[in-house]
């Protein structure tokens, strides 16, 4: 086993506390699942041309990752509570190492996404337990410094994303933006089993609750098939509303089953807490904003400025940098200081920096985004780890996996509402800068929306 520091209980008796290899098993895990969202994107025209591929099996090929994570990720947090979070993660990471070695192996487009919903699901385990796993492992200080290095592990390996796949498909090929995860899974296995604590607590030990993850299973999947196909079906077809209708009943099923249940999947009963609604909309809004533009901007470099995957990403660097810098800072002092103005204040430097970005003309160039990237930078530095501590912070300790997996779930589909409302925006334009201005100025709406939402539930709230 690694070895365990010690550090003096409020009695005086020496408390065994388990030193910093946890968090590299979790941290490397997130990077793992965060960089598989994005990695892919630069691998798209050499797997149409390999696997002899359709358009459409392409985008099912990014969809299905992002799908399988937002369907499941309650389902896993919740399952966790009762089967153990140590369990969950480990054999998350293992089936998510197994599901990479398929898609990297995949014959076929079918194969591929078949594979790449299995890796969603994996994915699910591993993600919904890791704000928990960090609850459970560290207190005080040392808790906001691993939220924070969390919270950068996970907008660095987005952003980086285009940059590492870039690299991997000109020098070793396609395949190898998945083959990588196997050693990467292998080594973070060993780190897990060595290090994260076996202690488990009393557990949850009743009855699994199967129709309320069904139900929302189908009400999350029909939404985001819904928001992907939306813009080719028509918004106004019968098709889309049937799609959307039916997301709407599953959700309400839902709420009506888990509302009944004496044991449910979801305890409603979390969201009469103030701080914690306030969390989930800002994480909705942080995602919906700024994550959900990147692909834009992306395109934007690409195909407009005539950028190559490997200089789009390091155009990325001056979002990358400040959360890098920000992140394990915020963490250290966050547990000081008021939530509600640290939130809601975040919130708004986002809305700020987003609104830096508008004015791009067809001739700009990418320097015109860099002031506001910074800005942006800074903001979601400060607000991840904080959200990320709020979301367990005021569940208790059996229903951590439960909180952290509404947390991730709202995050998930954040990033999609915002990622198909903006691309339906953006196809209104002839003109690329013109669309993308839009974009900025209805981000920047999403982000004060979310800074004037959050300040008055989290005012007062500190963890």
């Amino acid at each position: 086993m690694v070895e365990q520091r010690s550090a003096a209980g409020m009695d005086g008796t020496r408390v065994r506390t388990p030193g910093w290899w946890p968090l590299a098993a979790i941290v490397a895990a997130v990077f793992m699942l965060m960089l598989d969202a994005t990695i892919v994107t630069v691998a798209v025209p050499a797997m149409r041309r390999d696997l002899h591929a359709g358009l459409g099996d392409l985008q099912w090929v990014m969809n299905a990752y992002t799908m399988a994570m937002a369907a499941f990720q309650l389902t896993a947090g919740a399952f966790a509570d009762r089967w153990g979070r140590r369990r969950c993660f480990l054999a998350g990471v293992s089936l998510f190492a197994l599901a990479s070695l398929a898609c990297g192996l995949a014959p076929t487009a079918g194969t591929l996404i078949a594979a790449r919903a299995v890796q969603g699901l994996a994915g699910a385990l591993m993600f919904a337990t890791t704000l928990a796993l960090i609850a459970q492992c560290y207190t005080g200080r040392a808790r906001g410094v691993a939220f924070g290095v969390r919270g950068t592990a996970a907008g660095l390996a987005v952003v980086l994303g285009p940059v590492v796949g870039g690299a991997l498909v000109s020098g070793l090929g396609w395949r190898w933006v998945f083959l990588v995860n196997v050693p990467a899974g292998v080594v973070t296995l060993v780190m897990g089993v060595r290090s994260l604590p076996r202690e488990e607590g009393p557990g949850d030990r009743r009855r699994i609750d199967l129709v309320g993850p069904m139900l929302l299973a189908v009400s999350l999947s029909l939404l985001v098939f819904g928001l992907v196909r939306g813009q080719d079906l028509g918004w106004g077809s019968a098709e889309t509303a049937f799609v959307f209708g039916g997301s709407a009943v599953s959700l309400a099923a839902f709420l009506v089953v888990e509302g009944r249940r004496t044991d449910p999947m979801l305890d409603l009963s979390l969201f009469r807490r103030r701080a914690f609604s306030g969390t989930q909309i800002g994480s909705f809004t942080v995602q919906a904003s700024v994550f959900a533009l990147l692909i834009y901007v992306s395109l934007w470099f690409q195909d407009q400025l005539g950028f190559s995957a490997l200089e789009t990403g390091l155009c990325f660097l001056p979002l990358v940098v400040p959360i890098l810098f920000a992140g394990p800072v915020a963490g250290a002092v966050m547990d000081r200081l008021p939530k509600g103005p640290l939130v809601s204040g975040s919130l708004a430097l986002l809305g700020l920096a987003i609104l830096l970005m508008h004015g791009l003309a067809p001739g700009s160039s990418w320097t015109h985004l860099v002031l506001g990237m910074v800005l942006a930078g800074l903001a979601c530095g400060i607000v991840l780890p904080t959200l990320g501590g709020l979301a367990v912070d005021v569940a208790d300790r059996s229903r951590l996996g439960m909180a952290s997996g509404v947390n991730n779930t709202v995050m998930q589909v954040g990033s999609a509402v915002g990622i198909a409302a903006y691309g339906a925006v953006l196809s209104r334009y002839s003109v690329f800068a013109d669309g993308l201005n839009a974009l900025f100025a209805a981000a920047a709406i999403v982000a004060f929306c979310g800074a004037a939402a959050t300040l008055p539930l989290l005012t007062g709230k500190r963890l």
